[in-house]
């Protein structure tokens, strides 16, 4: 939160004077305690679910395989012209035998009339005029129903269409090729085809059955052994993956496409190194496969080699700018370095390719929340809240956020949702916190009846959170700071005192403490509670600030002045108010008033 700890010392001191009175001081200002999943307001804590810092994790787990979204494994058609001239020369050179056969006994005209027909769609086949070859076979099989080679000519007219359409129609596309799978079961290059538009469709069963199909067609049709291999990742079906893997080495030239499914296969294997090493191979054939980079990328995370990774990361997004789980997952691998500021860059850029990203947002706004940019971060809260992602964490920080800015109301209502979705300990202590500094807001709108209202929600969600977890100690020391406020100093100082047993010397709980056994007039147990504070940080503002004024109530008027003195050296505009009470010539409700009037402290809301 705070970057250095004389900053911290001096928003301690000045966030102090929000809220002091001379009997049952309440305290408001933040301080950080050790713990690195909570974060404190003086005597008001906030905890966060998992973590303040809980590291991020990659896209998909950890193995993005293709953004959905964005780019795919491959990123590019593989079941093409070349692909589809190849099987159909394969196919007319099998039937042409009998061809002639059929066409040396063909008797009568209509038969004679089908078989000119069907040799004039060949040719406007061969000449690309795909139209014009539908419609001559079309009409061969018209005049001759059973001519075979019309029927199959038309299912590899269809094929060629249904692949010219893919590229604007995967609808028009899928009309044709199932008309050409139907007319020809054998038809290996449209069951592929119709697998390939099934995939762009995320229809991963649909697509696996069609390139299934299509090598039960044609056994040597490697065509679909990589997409097939993919698919199986898909589903985590990794022994079928590696056996179309080896399929695509061993029964055709290596390609990078092929290299690339072993490497995927590896990675699922956790072999990082040898995926790696396959992801090399990859590049060195098409040094701007930006997928192979990509999980390359992934491959050094796994090892722990986090620049390596960065690096490639970077190297994947520079060979193509809208990869967007490569955007993502950079943003992850800065995220858990501590470097916020290329964090963020990086999902902006993630969103900016896959803008309905939930969890992107959500990375983002957490990103924006180490950075103390809070009103961004509730922005971007709300952008993964309206795409999906309401869960408590979400809802949690986002609540934690609102009340950095402020917005105390909606902060209340973001930790209620995450309450219901989440009614453990931690939840309601975060409720209470929530309803404690929605009356400090009050108050100091100097709407007294609606902050005793929260006060006493804020007690009744800290009582619960208790009762679900006797040792969360951040609920025993809110609920020892919402009975101070309330005056109820005997109850403050029985919770106060669980949270010390349950977190020993925190100066959050003893500051608190003190204040509510100066509430009771016990000003030598007070004194008891600022010294250890003292002892353990002497500079700690809250401290010495509580101990000159007690030392002031207690009539020892010199003592008070050498806490002053103290605090000056730290704060002198805390240790000018100090001085002003000790003196008489400030009386303590003017002081609290100037206070309020005078500090303002940009986008803290305690």
């Amino acid at each position: 939160m705070f970057r250095n700890t004389q900053a911290a010392k001096l928003f301690l001191s000045l966030l102090l004077f929000l809220s002091l009175s001379f009997q049952g001081l309440t305290i408001r200002g933040q301080d950080l305690v050790a713990a690195d999943d909570i974060t404190g307001g003086g005597s008001s804590v906030f905890v966060f679910r998992g973590s303040r810092k809980k590291p991020q994790t990659r896209a998909s787990g950890g193995f993005a395989f293709a953004s959905g979204r964005g780019r795919s494994g491959l990123g590019r058609s593989h079941v093409n012209s070349q692909i589809f001239a190849a099987e159909r020369k394969k196919r007319t050179q099998t039937v042409a035998a009998n061809t002639r056969t059929r066409q040396q006994t063909a008797a009568g005209r209509r038969l004679a009339m089908s078989n000119t027909l069907t040799a004039k769609a060949e040719t406007q086949l061969d000449a690309n005029q795909t139209d014009a070859a539908i419609a001559s076979y079309r009409e061969a099989l018209k005049l001759n129903p059973r001519n075979t080679k019309a029927t199959e000519g038309l299912s590899d007219a269809l094929t060629a269409k249904g692949i010219d359409l893919a590229a604007t129609s995967k609808t028009d596309a899928a009309t044709a090729l199932e008309e050409a799978v139907k007319l020809d079961p054998k038809n290996a290059v449209a069951y592929a085809k119709l697998g390939e538009i099934s995939d762009a469709q995320e229809l991963t069963e649909r697509a696996i059955q069609n390139y299934e199909l299509a090598i039960k067609a044609d056994d040597k049709f490697s065509a679909v052994y990589v997409p097939l291999g993919l698919d199986y990742l898909k589903k985590g079906e990794i022994a079928k993956a590696e056996t179309y893997a080896i399929r695509a080495e061993n029964e055709g030239p290596e390609t990078a496409d092929g290299r690339y499914l072993r490497g995927l296969v590896y990675l699922k294997q956790n072999k990082n190194a040898e995926a790696k090493a396959e992801f090399d191979k990859v590049l060195a054939l098409e040094p701007q496969y930006a997928a192979a980079k990509y999980y390359q990328a992934v491959a050094y995370g796994q090892m722990n080699q986090d620049d390596q990774s960065i690096a490639a990361y970077k190297a994947a997004v520079q060979a193509d700018p809208e990869y967007a789980p490569a955007w993502y997952d950079l943003g992850v691998a800065y995220y858990n370095k501590g470097d916020y500021d290329n964090a963020a860059a990086s999902y902006r850029e993630a969103i900016k390719y896959d803008p309905n990203n939930a969890q992107a947002h959500a990375n983002l706004a957490s990103t924006y929340r180490q950075q103390e940019k809070y009103a961004e971060a509730n922005a971007e809260y709300k952008a993964a809240a309206d795409n999906g992602k309401k869960d408590p964490d979400t809802y949690s920080e986002w609540g934690y956020c609102l009340g950095k800015t402020n917005e105390w109301d909606k902060s209340v209502a973001r930790l209620i949702a995450a309450q219901e979705l989440s009614p453990d300990a931690i939840d309601y202590n975060n409720t209470g916190w929530a309803y404690y500094n929605a009356a400090q807001a009050d108050k100091a709108a100097k709407n007294d009846e609606a902050a005793k209202a929260n006060l006493e929600k804020s007690k009744a969600s800290l009582q619960t959170a208790t009762e679900k977890n006797p040792k969360l100690d951040a609920a025993y020391a809110n609920l020892g700071t919402t009975n101070n406020a309330l005056g109820d100093f005997e109850a403050a100082v029985a919770a106060l005192t669980i949270a010390l047993s349950l977190h020993n010397d925190w100066v959050v709980a003893l500051n608190g403490l003190g204040i509510g056994y100066r509430g009771q007039n016990n000003f030598t147990a007070a004194v008891q509670q600022f010294d250890r504070v003292l002892s353990l940080d002497g500079n700690n503002v809250l401290g010495l600030y509580n101990m000159g004024e007690t030392q002031y109530a207690m009539g020892n008027k010199k003592e008070a002045k050498k806490y002053q003195a103290r605090l000056n050296k730290i704060n002198p505009v805390l240790a000018s108010q100090l001085d002003g009470i000790i003196s008489g010539k400030i009386i303590m409700d003017k002081a609290k008033q100037k206070i309020r009037e005078k500090i303002k402290i940009p986008g803290l809301p305690f």
